[in-house]
């Protein structure tokens, strides 16, 4: 079994009318690993194919956007059994949460306007760059380069932010001096905090100074919540982990609250580049694959270069499944163009029914056209009298032939009403299959429940890696200081360039001690875990050769 399972590790698709599960692997010969996945409300979009990728996936590093927790609390402790470290980002409840600083992933200067700008525009319409919106950008963006150069890597937070502008007075005092103003003279000339400063908010009229600052407040409110502020105070993880060791990464968003909508965006949007950063150091190759299954996808906020991602994170080895209930939720946030593009950049697309009338009509028209034999209505009929001839007479009905889809926009409206909901329209580089469902109870049994833990039990640990990083960043922001009392006017380009050649290797692993009696019966835990999942899937149910497939 433990071989047959090596063989079907990979995204599980469905299964034919037999039986066979299909599952399409990571070296498979389509263009890409990329998913568009669409199912409505009780399409079984958790229970027969998140739940099972995040199980059959085991050689993989995997993302998961988890809304409710029960992704976590279902799978946590088989992937623990597979040789997965787990870690939670909780934007739900920050205190059942790995922490988070945006700020240490600045690698260079102009990271900080990305973050300002997502930062501001959560808060603010970016469809309406006033005065107010570019204002707000300008300060928060030269503070972030304020506290990237200047503040030491354990400081460099929002909370830091906030609290210099709380220590420092933007405003013209009687002898015409503002703290704010002191603070970024004191900085040698060519710092580009300080050109960023001359430039933009010290250029504003005294007058509108304080209201720049009380609308930034504003915005960065938030943040001065104790809770957010320990959560954003430093990382437990670094994402380039995830390709380089083997990690399940929950993210927990809640479907209803709105407030941290920035922050997810950013999480994501680094989550990207970093991933991209890493892959550029081992020949445009992450060291370990990815997949990503982004489930309730709109709630992760607008990403600007998305179909450009999507379009090449097949050569990184990053697999991306985009999971959301309705195609207009996708056009109302990207638009008609950029999200017809973002579609087309999954090779895979799936329908699990339970959808409206837009998504009906898309999938109906993919799958395209068949030949069926319609009566036409024309009817001949000779007869000769009886009386005449003792021969009967003959009868001709017209038929002809046109064109339908092979399923129409009805029939995908009502496909979860067919087999108990258990029907979906699965699309390989274009080629249609109805296949069925993979609930993860009729692949595992109740391996899932045996196995299940609350979200309120989870405790955050800091990777060794992490601690490891940071430490590289403290012994970087040294010798930076020291070169920058050495050299009053110091070329900061020059010096991001030297910093970011620098590799930061993994940590050694550890050597081995005696192992004690926890740890034994923990030890057998985990066997007793790995051998009831080799028990999950039959092997005549798997299907992983199909000359049916493309793969």
């Amino acid at each position: 079994m433990t071989s047959l399972l090596a063989e079907s590790d990979g995204l599980i698709l469905g299964k034919f009318p037999s039986g066979k599960v299909v599952i399409q692997p990571e070296d498979s010969k389509i263009s890409n690993r990329n998913v568009f996945l669409v199912g409505g409300p009780g399409s079984f979009k958790t229970q027969s194919y998140v739940l099972p990728n995040v199980v059959n996936n085991r050689s993989t590093s995997i993302v998961v956007t988890d809304p409710k927790g029960e992704i976590y609390e279902l799978t946590n402790e088989i992937k623990k059994a597979q040789g997965f470290k787990t870690v939670v980002i909780n934007f739900k409840d920050f205190l059942l949460s790995s922490r988070y600083n945006p700020l240490l992933y600045i690698r260079k200067s102009n990271d900080t306007n990305k973050i300002a700008n997502v930062i501001v525009s959560a808060k603010n319409d970016p469809k309406r760059k006033d005065f107010w919106f570019n204002a707000q950008l300008s300060l928060l963006n030269t503070l972030i380069k304020y506290v990237y150069f200047e503040y030491e890597p354990s400081a460099r937070t929002i909370e830091g932010i906030l609290d210099f502008l709380e220590e420092f007075d933007p405003r013209y005092n009687e002898e015409g001096v503002s703290e704010l103003d002191e603070q970024f003279e004191r900085l040698p000339d060519g710092h580009e905090a300080k050109r960023s400063y001359y430039l933009g908010f010290r250029q504003a009229q005294s007058e509108a100074r304080p209201n720049i600052v009380i609308s930034l407040l504003t915005t960065l409110q938030d943040f001065v919540d104790k809770e957010v502020s320990e959560f954003t105070s430093t990382n437990d993880f670094f994402f380039e982990e995830l390709g380089t060791s083997k990690i399940c990464l929950y993210v927990l968003i809640s479907p209803l609250d709105r407030t941290w909508d920035g922050l997810v965006n950013l999480f994501f949007q680094q989550m990207f580049t970093e991933l991209y950063f890493l892959g550029d150091k081992h020949n445009a190759k992450l060291p370990v694959p990815l997949v990503m299954l982004l489930d309730e996808f709109v709630n992760l906020g607008y990403f600007p270069t998305y179909e450009n991602f999507l379009a090449t994170c097949r050569g990184y080895r990053i697999s991306v499944s985009t999971i959301l209930q309705s195609l207009p939720q996708g056009f109302e946030l990207y638009g008609d163009k950029k999200f017809k593009a973002i579609i087309g950049n999954h090779a895979i697309k799936i329908c699990l029914g339970g959808v409206e009338e837009t998504t009906a009509e898309y999938f109906s028209r993919q799958v395209n056209d068949t030949t069926i034999k319609v009566y036409t209505g024309g009817t001949s009929e000779s007869k000769t009298s009886a009386k005449t001839t003792n021969r009967s007479g003959s009868k001709s009905e017209s038929y002809g032939y046109q064109k339908r889809r092979l399923i129409t926009e009805g029939e995908v409206i009502n496909l979860q009403q067919e087999e108990n909901g258990r029907k979906s329209i699965v699309l390989i580089d274009g080629k249609p299959y109805m296949l069925r469902k993979t609930p993860q109870f009729e692949l595992f049994g109740n391996l899932l429940k045996k196995h299940e833990i609350s979200q309120q039990d989870y405790i955050s640990s800091q990777t060794e890696f992490a601690k490891e990083y940071i430490e590289e960043l403290e012994k970087q922001h040294k010798q930076r200081k020291v070169q920058l009392a050495s050299a009053p006017i110091f070329h900061e380009k020059k010096q991001e360039d030297d910093l970011n050649k620098k590799e930061i290797n993994l940590p050694e692993q550890p050597i081995e001690s005696e192992v004690t009696e926890e740890e034994e019966e923990k030890e057998l835990l985990m066997s007793d875990i790995l051998s009831s999942f080799d028990e999950g899937i039959e092997e005549n149910k798997t299907n992983n050769d199909n000359s049916e497939l493309p793969f």
